[in-house]
């Protein structure tokens, strides 16, 4: 007998409406999980994941200001990083980057040890064509995080577009180094070699990329190293290959 008191003393705990949600989200039942989430907010008002991907589904269906104020609302309550990268994107696609700065600038503050608001304001400085501005934000990037592989490879763009080829690819190295796993990092660091006649490394690198993650695009750039190297066949037969998809 006191056994089965125990076990009726520990039952099963009840699936919450978030957990709920992640399940319907898995199964494609979209318009459900949105119906879950709201639930759960109405229940724990203060649970910023719910809150961030409830706004992640209203941005798929393009309802941006609704998102936004789901952002706004997480952010008031803490700085959570994801939720302030999409409200800055959205605040930029609106056209309103004097708000979308000053967002950034405020989690700088916030964030000290985090490189990402530093290189989306640097993105923005060349964007509007302050290059001085930009190359200044990525160095802060850098040091607010030097970890951070996204900062090196985005500093490494930045740098190529720059015409600084030299240093991009230093940087771009010190990004792979830290992003060995990225396939679309690989497929970026390769275009980089590439345009620095580095052939035969642009091909170790899109060859890593696609051992990762196979993507046409990174296909057609391989097929134009190829031809680079004067290995015209092997590139035909990659061509013809891709042709048939």
């Amino acid at each position: 007998m006191i056994v089965l008191l125990s076990m009726y003393a520990s039952p099963v705990m009840a699936e919450t409406a978030f957990e709920r949600s992640e399940s319907l989200i898995a199964a494609g039942q979209i318009t459900e999980a949105r119906r879950a989430l709201r639930a759960e907010l109405r229940l724990r008002p203060d649970h910023i994941e719910a809150r961030y991907n409830l706004a992640l589904l209203l941005q798929d269906i393009d309802h941006r200001a609704d998102a936004m104020v789901l952002y706004k609302q997480n952010l008031a309550m803490a700085w959570h990083l994801p939720s302030l990268v999409n409200l800055v994107n959205i605040l930029q696609q609106q056209g309103k980057a004097i708000e979308a700065r000053r967002w950034l600038f405020k989690a700088t503050k916030k964030f000290r040890n985090e490189a990402v608001p530093w290189y989306l304001l640097a993105k923005m400085d060349e964007k509007n064509g302050d290059v001085a501005a930009g190359q200044r934000h990525f160095q802060r990037a850098i040091k607010a995080d030097p970890l951070n592989g996204f900062a090196w490879l985005y500093l490494a763009e930045f740098q190529s577009r720059q015409q600084h080829g030299d240093q991009a690819l230093k940087s771009a190295a010190k990004a792979m180094r830290l992003l060995p796993a990225c396939a679309a990092c690989w497929q970026i660091y390769g275009g980089l070699l590439e345009q620095q006649k580095a052939h035969q490394q642009a091909l170790l690198a899109y060859q890593r990329s696609l051992a990762i993650q196979p993507t046409d695009k990174t296909r057609r750039e391989l097929i134009v190293t190829l031809h680079s190297l004067g290995e015209h066949q092997r590139a035909d037969m990659m061509q013809r290959s891709l042709g048939k998809r």
